[in-house]
């Protein structure tokens, strides 16, 4: 019984007032100990002025007292009231205060969470494409954070065999793969950005961008780059891929008994270790075209397909670039070079520049190549938005029509 005694003793002396607590008037140290809660207030980036991010405070005292909050550092954030402004990116310290009184000793809790930059973008920085040896070419870009009289951007090569950079001028001196590399260092409130453009130069190509190398045979709604795959059509449709993961069969059983009725099918690619499109943001994963000139793919289409009178591919490109509740999307109808016999998928090529705007999101005079350079490729969608019936060769009231896709590269 003593040694609870003593123990109950000590722990009146750590709750600074010994127990019985003290009544209304009680001075600084006195009284029962109170708790604070004070929910993490952190997250918001930090605004650039004018604009400034402000985070709304919501501590309690368990005594039911009044909370009064300081600011540690005064230079990265600061107090008014119950509100917090983000003054610049760093670590921000507050304490949440009560006075005691009433019975209740002093309290005070603090929070400390880091005040983020927010990302920037090189825009603007559009390569020049394939120059010849002895070439001169002249580069530009901007940031997505202010003006370049503020913001300024410099140009530098990791090539110097290849090409020299003098302020904004490209000079090609040899053949190969001349690398330019744009870059901001940054500032108070944005995390410093760098773009790498890849110039070919003589005999030298551009690289090959790979969107998908093929396909898993043990999952037919993924490529061999994990990227997700959807498909749709009108009518009954089913799915196979190669054991060797080289190709995907996507076919549709068509009636033959109604031929005015046409049909649809489409497959949807996405870039690698995609599942989707980021909500209500831009999306910044996927293949980012550079110096390459067009879309390759390997595809078979059926003899019902190809020698339907309406029936062409068309190709959608879907954008990075988020705009309007939309992502800006690129289309290009064709129809598919196919040599008899059908036999084996056979490459397909469409030149990027020649693809057209097929959802602006509202975004006025879009240009298709600055759009390429500057958002990256996340989704692909292969379609075939009006196939005509035809009565097969055989008479049957059903036939199959399809597509075996192959190899997906930019180059």
């Amino acid at each position: 019984m003593r040694l609870q005694l003593t123990a109950v003793g000590l722990a009146c002396a750590t709750l600074l007032a010994g127990c019985g607590g003290g009544g209304s008037g009680a001075g600084a140290g006195a009284g029962l100990a109170q708790a604070i809660s004070f929910p993490f207030p952190g997250g918001p980036m930090v605004a650039a002025p004018p604009n400034v991010a402000t985070v709304k405070l919501t501590a309690t005292a368990s005594s039911g007292g009044p909370i009064t909050y300081v600011s540690n550092t005064p230079t990265v954030c600061t107090i008014s009231g119950d509100t917090v402004s983000l003054v610049k990116a760093g670590e921000c310290s507050l304490s949440a205060n009560q006075a005691g009184g009433n019975g209740y000793a002093p309290a005070t809790q603090r929070q400390l969470f880091v005040v983020p930059k927010n990302d920037q973008a090189i825009l603007g920085f559009l390569n020049p494409g394939s120059q010849p040896v002895g070439a001169s070419v002249q580069l530009a870009a901007t940031s997505s954070q202010g003006s370049l009289a503020d913001f300024p951007i410099t140009f530098t090569t990791s090539t110097p065999a290849v090409c020299s950079v003098t302020g904004t001028t490209v000079q090609a001196l040899a053949d190969g793969l001349c690398l330019v590399t744009a870059a901001q260092a940054g500032s108070d409130y944005f995390n410093a950005a760098s773009l790498t453009k890849t110039i070919p130069v003589g005999a030298a190509q551009a690289p090959a961008l790979t969107f998908a190398s093929g396909y898993k045979p043990s999952d037919i709604g993924r490529t061999a780059e994990n990227g997700k795959i959807d498909w749709y059509s009108s009518d009954s449709n089913k799915n196979t891929v190669a054991a060797d993961g080289s190709t995907r069969t996507f076919s549709m059983d068509k009636q033959s008994s109604a031929p005015d009725f046409g049909g649809y099918f489409g497959l949807v690619v996405y870039a690698a270790a995609m599942d989707g499109l980021v909500a209500g943001a831009n999306t910044t994963t996927g293949v980012r075209i550079d110096s390459q000139k067009a879309i390759k793919f390997n595809l078979m289409m059926n003899p019902e397909m190809v020698a339907a009178q309406k029936t062409q591919l068309r190709v959608w490109l879907y954008l990075g670039h988020y705009a309007n509740n939309c992502n800006v999307i690129l289309e290009k109808f064709m129809t598919p070079v196919l040599t008899a016999p059908l036999q084996g998928v056979q490459e397909q090529s469409i030149d990027l520049k020649t693809f057209t705007v097929a959802n602006s999101c509202g975004l006025p005079t879009l240009d298709v190549w600055n759009e390429l350079q500057n958002y990256p490729v996340a989704k692909l969608e292969f379609n075939v938005p009006d196939i005509n019936n035809k009565v097969p060769t055989g008479g049957t009231d059903i036939y199959t029509t399809s597509v075996t896709m192959g190899q997906i590269t930019f180059k």
